[in-house]
């Protein structure tokens, strides 16, 4: 009497085991998957992250394609996959920085409880942000500058993405600012979108001067928390109602 299927007896040790019949590889389908398998080895972020040593390391004049292509180890013709150009790759760089930092503001001015508070936080997390990756500071601000006016353009679709986020780092703190004043003037007669940006403006300065002379060993006299707390009350006092 035959066994049940669950009962038939295992192979002897040293029987061939029988394996599945190989299907034929398919020329086309084999060739899609090794791209998506070049794509996942050489993805955009880390032409992003070559293209920042890149720049960090020689400058921009010197951010070729070519050379961001052999940082990453690819050749030109596959960057274009991901970037059209040297400026579409830079702005993305830029964006990115700009993109996480004003995302940082936002939320910091979102637990702000009045205008001076608000400002104060943009003040303060724009140095925390920077302070300790000035590399990134420089990346944003300083790079296109050194290179000379034309050296880096971008186009409207670019601005108009970056555009955005004015909004998303000052509007909240411009709302705050309005809400605490009422209907009387800030003490300094500031309109309270300009109030924000140049609280914005003051932390960017005081970056400036912490990069510049702590690159030549002569760091400032006053901590980063005491001139965040210093610009923090005087922006206090010229948003306070009159």
């Amino acid at each position: 009497m035959a066994r049940p299927p669950s009962q038939d007896p295992k192979p002897r040790p040293g029987a061939p085991r029988k394996r599945p019949a190989a299907t034929p590889a398919d020329p086309a389908q084999a060739a899609r998957i090794a791209r998506r398998e070049r794509r996942r080895d050489h993805s955009r972020q880390e032409i992003l992250e070559a293209a920042r040593r890149v720049l960090l390391r020689n400058g921009i004049a010197a951010t070729t394609l070519e050379a961001v292509a052999a940082e990453v180890g690819v050749s030109k013709t596959a960057l274009y996959y991901y970037f059209k150009s040297k400026d579409a790759l830079l702005f993305e760089l830029v964006f990115a920085v700009f993109a996480a930092q004003f995302q940082a503001v936002h939320d910091a001015v979102e637990e702000s409880r009045d205008g001076a508070s608000a400002l104060a936080a943009i003040v303060r997390t724009t140095v925390a942000s920077y302070a300790p990756r000035l590399d990134d500071f420089r990346l944003a601000f300083m790079h296109a500058q050194v290179a000379g006016s034309g050296a880096v353009r971008f186009d409207d679709t670019q601005f108009a993405r970056i555009r955005p986020l004015n909004d998303l780092a000052f509007a909240g703190a411009a709302r705050r600012v309005a809400d605490s004043r009422g209907r009387r003037p800030g003490r300094a007669r500031v309109e309270p979108r300009l109030m924000a940006f140049l609280a914005y403006l003051s932390a960017l300065g005081l970056l400036t001067m912490k990069g510049m002379v702590e690159n030549v060993g002569d760091p400032l006299r006053y901590t980063d928390e005491e001139l965040v707390e210093g610009f923090a009350r005087v922006f206090a006092a010229a948003a306070a109602p009159d």
